[in-house]
């Protein structure tokens, strides 16, 4: 049976994001995810219309986000080569670049880059997606989706304005 417990935390890899060291291990706690791998399942076609209506990614643009998201949801963590996303049909390097790229100018994802230390070689990177995640859930909320996370209420209780301004500064305007 696979287990949510995210394997132990290995010294010899490093964290690094914007070239500053991370200390510790990332990773969300399967009870402070406030997008559960269910309520992905459940709401589905409500993240797919956010990313599309909202963010304006395209069809390949989307189904690469959903595959980080699905991860997220489940691991509490995204860390996967770029082959594993590109292995799922329609999806290219190129594309899967891109949609990194705008997910970062959009201030939705955040990329960390993880080192070996002995061998001072990168591995895959490490995808932050915690804002955009937030972003889901707010969408979800005004469409009748309840959460019972108590630290997510503040935060889905904002405007729209004020959300994207302090819990998401985006280069967006408010959907």
């Amino acid at each position: 049976m696979i287990h949510h417990n995210a394997p132990p935390y290995s010294s010899t890899i490093i964290h690094y994001l914007n070239k500053k060291r991370l200390r510790g291990p990332y990773g969300v706690s399967l009870a402070s995810r406030a997008l559960s791998p269910q309520a992905l399942l459940r709401k589905y076609s409500q993240v797919r219309t956010f990313l599309a209506s909202s963010l304006g990614l395209s069809t390949a643009q989307r189904e690469v986000a959903l595959h980080l998201l699905r991860l997220w949801a489940y691991y509490g963590r995204v860390y996967p080569k770029e082959k594993q996303v590109t292995a799922d049909p329609g999806c290219s390097k190129a594309t899967f670049w891109r949609t990194i790229a705008l997910l970062q100018n959009m201030r939705l994802l955040m990329v960390v880059n993880r080192y070996v230390k002995r061998e001072k070689a990168q591995i895959s990177n490490l995808y932050l997606l915690d804002k955009l995640v937030l972003a889901i859930a707010k969408y979800l909320s005004e469409r009748g989706h309840h959460f019972k996370e108590k630290w997510l209420q503040p935060i889905l209780d904002m405007d729209w304005r004020l959300f994207w301004q302090t819990a998401v500064p985006v280069a967006l305007s408010p959907p």
